[in-house]
């Protein structure tokens, strides 16, 4: 290849549909980059988890950043170590309510209910969580394991649901109810009056008669609560702002050698494209290239004829691929037995695009 990665951006992303080794990718290159001394943290925002498999973490260490030797890969990597952390939203919301002084009132049963892995607000949070460990500026670089396809795009979307909640016309309305949203004690002002008056009487009268009196009062709160914790919630769109800066970022798009995949990685570049920049790659895993062109067919037509069909299909996609994407990088198949030997592997395999520093 004619192009360098740059190993010196503090976000990396890696993305793509189920099955294609993202997440072993993304963990390769946490560990090449951690290898050549970066000082590294590997998230995964993918339910998935497998990240917790690849790297024997435990499930009861969700939320808390956990050091993992790189000896765990194999032999030659001293003393040096990564940092790891499984996406978890209540943790994160956990820290916002200590930092403002709202843990009390994030005790609401909606806010836990949409704080869990699948509760809603999972992408929201994760946002958060890495705008967060962002602002510590402890890494060179950080790396997000995302969720696979649609959910990827979700977490894309972030930045726009959190606009679209804390819009202000939301404050008007509960401000108009009687509901402070700072910390300290203020007067309400009836900013929307009669206009909206109406409208929210027979809104909340329509849901007590639903749900009850005291869902209502749950709900209101619960958006209360967030509202309090508003500028920490606008402050991670700092973070998706900085996935479209080509000094910030590189972009991962991971694919396998199989049409239907790569098929998929457009579709998901198609939907991601205000976001991609130059510095935007299309990872394809699973080549077979490396073994076949050193298969010894012993002249035999039909071996002969399998290893050229094979190869023809490989290269047909790979060319299809380059047609899509300016920048690819070609993974090997690997068959070692065990995701420590494919992690190893694959890492080998960076080296060959590290840019001087």
């Amino acid at each position: 290849m004619s192009f360098e990665l740059k190993n010196n951006k503090p976000i990396e992303i890696f993305c793509g549909t189920g099955g294609v080794g993202k997440t072993t990718l993304a963990t390769s290159r946490a560990l090449f980059l951690a290898s050549i001394g970066k000082k590294v943290l590997l998230i995964t925002i993918d339910p998935a988890r497998r990240l917790k498999q690849i790297l024997h973490l435990e499930e009861s260490s969700a939320g808390e950043t956990a050091t993992v030797p790189l000896s765990i890969f194999g032999e030659g990597y001293g003393e040096k170590t990564l940092d790891a952390l499984l996406m978890n939203p209540a943790k994160t919301l956990k820290r916002l309510g200590e930092q403002s002084k709202t843990e009390k009132e994030f005790e609401n049963r909606i806010i836990k209910i949409l704080s869990r892995p699948h509760g809603g607000m999972n992408e929201i949070l994760a946002t958060v969580e890495v705008q967060y460990q962002l602002n510590q500026k402890i890494y060179d670089t950080i790396i997000l394991d995302t969720p696979p396809g649609k959910h990827f795009l979700d977490f894309l979307d972030a930045s726009h649901k959190i606009k679209q909640f804390f819009d202000s016309s939301f404050v008007d309305i509960f401000k108009f109810l009687g509901k402070n949203f700072e910390n300290k004690p203020s007067k309400a002002k009836k900013i929307m009056g009669l206009i909206v008056s109406s409208g929210i009487k027979k809104l909340l009268s329509y849901l007590e008669k639903v749900t009850g009196p005291d869902f209502v009062n749950t709900f209101v709160d619960a958006i209360v609560a967030l509202y309090k914790n508003k500028d920490q919630f606008l402050y991670a769109l700092d973070f998706q702002e900085g996935l479209t800066k080509k000094s910030t970022s590189n972009w991962y798009l991971v694919t396998s050698a199989e049409q239907n995949k790569i098929n998929e990685a457009k579709d998901l570049q198609h939907h991601a494209k205000i976001f991609l920049h130059e510095d935007s790659y299309l990872a394809i895993n699973k080549c077979l290239s490396p073994y076949l062109n050193q298969w010894k067919t012993d002249n035999s037509r039909t071996l002969t004829h399998v290893k050229k069909t094979m190869l023809e299909r490989e290269n047909r996609l790979k060319q299809m691929a380059h047609q899509s994407f300016a920048k690819t990088l070609d993974f090997p198949e690997v068959l070692g037995p065990t995701p420590e030997e494919h992690v190893q592997e694959l890492s080998k395999a960076w080296s060959q695009w590290e840019s001087p520093q």
